[in-house]
């Protein structure tokens, strides 16, 4: 029996799928940092663009001053590597 390929659509099903129950369980941060971990030693690239994403997604839905606190502690973050 032939393995249908995941379209892009399913892929995204499922990964909101594990994101929806990670976050119920308490365990969003977990399972976030396992799968850049993998993204970064299987793909860079596209490892760079996801926390990019992932920045600007959180910056956007926080309110104006907490999205400055955000990015003044995120830039303090960085600098300090």
């Amino acid at each position: 029996m032939a393995r249908a390929t995941p379209t892009e659509e399913t892929n995204e099903k499922v990964m909101a799928a594990v994101l929806d129950e990670a976050r119920v369980n308490n365990a969003l941060p977990e399972v976030v940092a396992a799968a850049m971990r993998q993204l970064r030693e299987t793909h860079p690239k596209a490892a760079h663009l996801a926390l990019r994403a992932m920045i600007e997604a959180t910056a956007k839905s926080l309110p104006a001053d907490k999205r400055q606190k955000f990015l003044e502690e995120l830039l303090t973050f960085l600098q300090s590597d």
